[in-house]
């Protein structure tokens, strides 16, 4: 993992939406709606985490056509007792 990657995880919003990401692939629209029950009321801050994960190159884009674009995870994740270990592609 590098320093960029570290960096994308460090922010709460972020690892929320790879939480979500990491059950199922998601649009914008479908991780904003969980995320505002959780209390992040605002989509351009949903818009600005989507936009560093898939810089840190943690998530992907992948065009779906009857629902548009959705973001999924870039990497396998292992959990190891209580501690999440990180597996890039």
């Amino acid at each position: 993992m590098d320093e960029k990657q570290i960096n994308a995880i460090c922010d709460p919003t972020r690892l929320r939406i790879l939480g979500l990401l990491a059950e199922e692939p998601m649009t914008n629209t479908e991780i904003y709606e969980k995320l505002k029950k959780q209390g992040i009321m605002y989509r351009e801050s949903i818009f600005k985490a989507l936009e560093k994960l898939k810089e840190a190159n943690l998530i992907k884009r992948q065009y779906n056509e009857k629902v548009g674009y959705k973001y999924e995870l870039n990497f396998k994740m292992l959990k190891i007792s209580e501690k999440l270990s990180i597996e890039l592609n």
